[in-house]
């Protein structure tokens, strides 16, 4: 239906701007032969010009509405549901959820379409009924006229003079004199010898098919006035003796009788109309006549090009079969039902839905998957892990035509108005995690969003590139159209603004609630989507005389990569650096296409590496006897991560966070919701993340970054938590940012640190294990101040308050005195569930 509709539309459009063409130009023109065909020939033009495909690279208006919401809601409102299988609980199974004995809107405007063709016909074929009858009623009284090859029919009166191909149908009771009966029979003549109504059948067809059309109404009016122009003017020619009196009987006669619609009729056209045109001056202005060309191209330039630079589908690819057995194969674990179904033009690259009762939809590609009968927590978490299971086995591909996708291309990349850092915060911030997916631990890792940042610098045709699901995708693209987000500074090239598209990864921390439901489906990695796929038959080389050469050597082929990589933000945020390996060919004229990974280090870093090869500038080709060949080349690409640039030292943290202090509301926040991993607890994983703040200048975090951590499982703790913790912290100064460090030591009760240790940092958080038999809690959090300088005196086993208590013991009295330090200080004040980190007195007295 949706393409119906444009049809119509465009149609529509090309006919009423031909008729403007006619007003302007021709209709008071007396080119009576060239209006004729123009009205003609014009209507068949606008129904040929919207089927007509012409692409261009340039912009250009597009009248069509294929890139309008209005469209696409049609489109997938009419598209079948094209179920490819179906599997699981078959009782309960449907083909389709649209029941055949319930018409959509759809099948309505079809419908009254019918019914409106039908009566238009109804009525045409009543005027051939009518003209029948007045034949019939006249028979013996017509005759045929050899010479001028019509008959003439008498009407007794009941319709006005007309003529109907070669029948004039003649009004017997009229009073005219003789010479107005010869100039009457002229005008009808002219008619038949024309043949005009061929030309009224012509548009009466039209005007049935497409009845909704008023430019067929309009077009059909002013040929009507030609036709009549036309015969006018053979009875000038033909009497110009007198000539006069020809429009002295255009005003005599008048309306009488029965009207058919089919006819060419003497006195139908206005009359003002008729006797003005014969007054005209019969010069012609040539030049209004051939502006009718020019325009006309113009209109069909602007309907029947169609420019390249939108977004569009490049590629397809999904494995019936490969699916198939999958499903299969999860029916050995899974009493859930599955329909798979195809679905057209897919937005986003793939979809998870949110599950609503016991069903959960998810786009893959192509195709959509529907699962049913999802009774319990464990069935959800299989759900999901079969799907990620199915990632690989529907691709797609975008093709966005002209819009720059190189950054090597571009003079300013573009970048969000607040700045990178604030922009990934700010998404962190107001994106609400789902409390089921987040406990059931269906929630982290990279979420992947592509999107164009057009000339104005906003953000156009967001997509999901690889969906957590649980509706997180929909509040990041909520928040990329319509909160502050949608601003950015868009690319710069020549000096002009430019499109661009943006490949964004943006990271959540992984949960750490796995169960063996987790795992029971092995995991897939996401597929690698490239820009371009290449297919060609002729043979690829891996080896070469003369092989393909990077235009300047390979320094040159570093500068590129130095200048043009962007390092991951998940690389970045989960410090992951390495070698991603990439096997690509280049073609005979230079150019690379079809780059695969080899080997990858994920995190982003996969993409980024794919897009470095799309992006790049043409290669010098291999050759093979002296003849330009094709190639595959196999190269490294190092991600190395510069920790002169992106980390700071321990020592470097202490100093800054002379400035700043956590808030009494950070420190409670942190204390509640900071747990000991029980992985790590049970590995014996502990020692001291390190993580650096960025505060702005009212203190609260608008970045951070985790400095040093001994393990996966308390690095991810740490995100996690600071994540959701929105307190600020105190600031002292006018600065707009601030740096601080926030240590959080892991350790396990009575044993040492398996890994660093740091002591002494300011603002120390530790939080210490216990195993199951030493007390109901399996951790407790001490916040450590370094400002705290007086020791901790503890008095036959009990901690002292009282500093007077103190002063007032008799020396005499004490049996043992022992100061502690350091490690063993720092133990006895956990002991005691205190807070101080200076030295610990131990004083036992005499019995």
């Amino acid at each position: 239906m949706a393409f119906w509709v444009d049809y119509i539309w465009q149609s529509t459009f090309c006919l009423l701007f031909f008729f403007g063409i006619y007003f302007i130009f021709l209709k008071d023109e007396k080119a009576f032969t060239f209006n004729r065909w123009y009205l003609l020939i014009s209507p068949l033009l606008s129904l040929v010009f919207p089927l007509i495909n012409i692409p261009v690279s340039f912009n250009k208006p597009d009248i069509s509405l294929e890139k309008t919401e209005f469209f696409r809601a049609l489109s997938l409102n009419g598209a079948p549901d094209n179920y490819l299988t179906t599997y699981g609980l078959p009782e309960v199974m449907i083909q389709s959820t649209k029941l055949p004995t319930i018409w959509s809107l759809q099948d309505y405007i079809f419908l009254t379409y019918l019914i409106i063709v039908f009566l238009l016909i109804f009525k045409l074929f009543w005027s051939f009924i009518n003209m029948r009858l007045i034949e019939e009623r006249g028979w013996f009284q017509s005759y045929y006229n050899l010479k001028n090859d019509y008959f003439l029919i008498p009407t007794f009166g009941l319709t006005p003079i007309f003529s109907f191909f070669n029948k004039l149908f003649w009004d017997d009771t009229l009073k005219i004199s003789t010479e107005e009966k010869h100039q009457i029979l002229q005008h009808e003549l002219a008619h038949i010898k024309k043949k005009h109504s061929l030309d009224v059948m012509y548009y009466q067809v039209l005007s049935i098919l497409f009845w909704f059309n008023p430019g067929i109404y309009l077009m059909r009016k002013e040929l009507i006035d030609v036709h009549e122009y036309q015969a006018d003017e053979s009875v000038i020619n033909a009497t110009s003796e007198n000539g006069n009196d020809y429009p002295k009987l255009i005003v005599k006669i008048a309306f009488k009788g029965m009207d058919l619609s089919i006819g060419n009729y003497f006195i139908r056209s206005t009359t003002l109309k008729r006797i003005m045109m014969l007054k005209k001056a019969k010069k012609i202005n040539w030049t209004k006549l051939f502006m009718v060309i020019p325009v006309s191209l113009m209109l069909m330039a602007l309907v029947s090009m169609k420019t390249e630079t939108g977004q569009s589908l490049l590629q397809q690819n999904f494995n019936l079969e490969e699916i198939k057995k999958k499903l299969i194969a999860s029916q050995d674990s899974l009493e859930i039902g599955i329909k798979v179904k195809k679905i057209y033009a897919p937005v986003h690259y793939e979809l998870i839905g949110t599950l609503e009762g016991d069903k959960l939809k998810a786009q893959i590609g192509e195709l959509e998957y529907e699962f049913s009968n999802i009774k319990t927590d464990e069935d959800y978490i299989k759900v999901r892990g079969l799907i990620e299971n199915l990632r690989n086995s529907s691709i797609i591909s975008k093709d966005y035509g002209n819009i720059n996708k190189n950054s090597a291309d571009i003079d300013v990349k573009a970048e969000p108005e607040i700045g990178m850092v604030s922009w990934f915060q700010k998404i962190r911030e107001q994106v609400k995690l789902p409390e089921n997916e987040d406990q059931l631990g269906l929630i982290g890792g990279n979420l992947v969003v592509e999107f164009v940042v057009n000339e104005n610098g906003k953000i156009e045709k967001p997509a999901i590139v690889r969906s957590l699901g649980g509706g997180i995708d929909q509040q990041v693209i909520d928040l990329l159209q319509n909160t502050e987000l949608t601003n950015w500074k868009p690319a710069i090239k020549n000096g002009e603004n430019v499109a661009m598209v943006q490949n964004i990864f943006i990271p959540f921390a992984e949960s750490k609630n796995k169960s063996e439901a987790h795992s029971f489906f092995k995991e897939t990695s996401p597929p690698h989507r490239e820009q371009s796929k290449t297919e060609t038959t002729e043979f690829v080389f891996d080896v070469v005389e003369d092989p393909p050469k990077f235009k300047g050597g390979m320094e040159a082929w570093n500068n590129y990569i130095k200048e043009n990589l962007q390092f991951p933000e998940s690389a970045k945020l989960n410090k992951v650096e390495g070698t991603v390996y990439v096997v690509f060919e280049i073609d005979k004229d230079g150019k690379s296409s079809n780059p695969e990974i080899l080997r990858g280090i994920g995190y982003g870093a996969d993409e980024e590496a794919l897009r470095l090869i799309n992006d790049g500038p043409d290669w010098i080709p291999g050759k093979q006897r002296g003849q330009a060949v094709n190639v595959r080349m196999r190269m490294p690409i190092r991600f190395k991560f510069d920790e002169k640039k992106n980390n700071m030292v321990t020592s470097e943290l202490n100093v800054v966070n002379s400035e700043t202090q956590p808030s009494e509301d950070f420190n409670v926040f942190l204390r509640k919701n900071i747990k000991f991993p029980v992985e790590a607890r049970e590995r014996k994983s502990s020692g001291t993340v390190i993580t650096a703040l960025k505060l702005n200048s009212d203190g609260f975090i608008k970045g951070f970054d985790v400095v040093e951590s001994p393990s996966e499982d308390l690095k991810d703790e740490v995100i996690r938590v600071l994540e959701k913790n929105k307190h600020s912290w105190i600031v002292s100064g006018d600065k707009e940012e601030y740096l601080a460090a926030l240590p959080i030591t892991f350790i396990l009760h009575g044993e040492e640190p398996s890994s660093n240790r740091y002591q002494g940092m300011k603002n120390e958080v530790v939080v210490t294990g216990y195993g199951p038999q030493e007390k109901k809690s399996p951790f407790t959090v001490k916040m450590l101040s370094q400002s705290d300088k007086e020791p901790l005196y503890i008095l036959d086993g009990e901690v002292i308050t009282n500093e007077k208590s103190i002063k007032d013991l008799d020396p005499n009295q004490i049996q043992h005195l022992e100061v502690l330090k350091g490690e063993k200080a720092l133990e006895k004040t956990l002991k005691f569930d205190v807070t101080q980190n200076s030295a610990v007195i131990v004083i036992t007295t005499k019995k």
